[in-house]
């Protein structure tokens, strides 16, 4: 085991791409005589979080060439000068490795024309003459210009993705190592109650929930520990600092439950968390899934479908209005204008031009459309949970009763039903 496996967990594409860098770096007379031309620079993107600057330090750890860090700290002309002082404090020293991190926050301005990366690409091409190798970090190359990130100047630009899977199961049982954990807490539980997020947050949760723990003189870290901990620095949720309402509670139970049921029944096992914790220290709700991704037609108005399920659960078991759908019934006309406009699921008639303007007919015409669809979708999420209305109450239940269920709470709860 290397050093980025003992340090890195997943991420194997990209470890293999850096022992390669590192191999070139560490042996150039063995690739020169092949013909190899030494590549320049590695740029490295991902939301914050994901192990940019780790992976870049071992990078450098196993080059075994001096390295450089660099980062902004000054503004303006002190800024640019100090930039061209550390490449040319680097040019002394070749063979080196010059670390540009967080470039992002080099610019002020959104602008690819900004005279930092104006100087920045001045300084690369000013020392391509001397074996500095170049390893820059950030969090969005969106703005930055075309010719600076060409090969010849980042021969390597490597996207990091957050971790999925068996990958974040292994990186949250690493940062739960240490910690004590209860024996009826499912790691699969805690990824998927918080898909997509950073190796960062991973950690943070898992040490609030830690912090939890002890503060609640808890033998163990216990379920309750790590939903406070995800539902506060994920979802940015806390309990309730007012009085709640019984019947506005019950209300929101059913409306949360709706979104679930539904969705688990379209696509079993999709549902990450659902709970009734509002933001801001308010009575609310909310439910994320975590693995569909829209593969077809179907898959994309399934979507659309569990998003309408609220206002659906509120009337099949009040017979009232939801008031707290207006949120759910914006999204899914923002997906049936995708599904309209991009998609042509009306029709080619339907489709947005080019140059973005729909006539006055065809806006008639894509509205009708849209009434028309939305109320389908609508009737087949009332009809889904009308067959279904035990596993919606029994969800709405152990909700009233424990606030927050997770995808294992859900199962459970759906073959008791059975």
């Amino acid at each position: 085991m290397d050093k980025f496996d003992e340090k890195v967990i997943g991420y194997d594409s990209i470890k293999e791409t850096l022992r390669q860098i590192a191999d070139v770096l560490k042996r150039p007379e063995a690739y020169k005589e092949k013909g190899v031309s030494m590549p320049r620079g590695l740029l490295m993107e991902s939301a914050p979080g994901l192990g940019k600057s780790l992976m870049a330090s071992i990078l450098m750890e196993e080059s075994g060439r001096k390295s450089f860090v660099f980062r902004r700290i000054n503004e303006g002309n002190t800024f640019l000068g100090e930039m061209k002082d550390i490449f040319d404090v680097a040019k002394e020293e070749a063979p080196s490795i010059l670390l540009l991190e967080d470039l992002n926050l080099y610019v002020e301005s959104n602008s690819p024309y900004a005279p930092e990366w104006a100087c920045l690409q001045a300084c690369i091409d000013e020392t391509s003459d001397a074996d500095i190798f170049v390893i820059a970090t950030t969090n969005d190359t969106r703005y930055m210009p075309q010719s600076l990130l060409r090969p010849g100047r980042f021969d390597y630009i490597l996207n990091l993705n957050p971790p999925l899977g068996k990958t974040a199961e292994n990186i949250v049982s690493y940062y739960l190592r240490d910690k004590n954990l209860a024996k009826d807490v499912q790691i699969s539980d805690i990824v998927k109650a918080m898909p997509q997020v950073s190796c960062a947050t991973l950690e943070t949760v898992m040490n609030l929930a830690a912090i939890n723990s002890v503060y609640r003189d808890h033998a163990h870290v216990q379920k309750e520990d790590i939903i406070d901990a995800l539902l506060k620095v994920v979802y940015n949720l806390r309990k309730a600092d007012c009085e709640e309402d019984p019947q506005e509670h019950q209300m929101i139970a059913v409306h949360e439950a709706a979104h679930a049921v539904v969705g688990e029944v379209l696509h079993s096992g999709s549902i990450g968390i659902i709970t009734i914790r509002g933001s801001h220290g308010a009575i609310g709700g909310m439910e994320s899934g975590f693995a569909v991704y829209a593969k077809s037609e179907e898959e994309f108005q399934d979507e659309i479908i569990k998003t309408l399920a609220g206002k659906a659960g509120t009337a099949l078991i009040y017979g009232i209005m939801d008031i707290r759908a207006a949120a759910d019934i914006k999204k899914a006309d923002q997906l049936l204008d995708i599904w309209l406009c991009h998609f042509a699921g009306g029709g080619f008639s339907g489709v947005e031009p080019s140059e973005n303007r729909l006539s006055e007919p065809r806006l008639s015409y894509n509205e009708a459309i849209k009434s028309a669809k939305l109320e389908e979708l609508y009737r087949r999420a009332y009809k889904i949970l009308y067959d279904n209305r035990d596993f919606l109450l029994a969800v709405q239940k152990e909700l009233l009763e424990h606030e927050t269920l997770l995808n294992s709470d859900l199962a459970k709860i759906r073959e008791s039903c059975t």
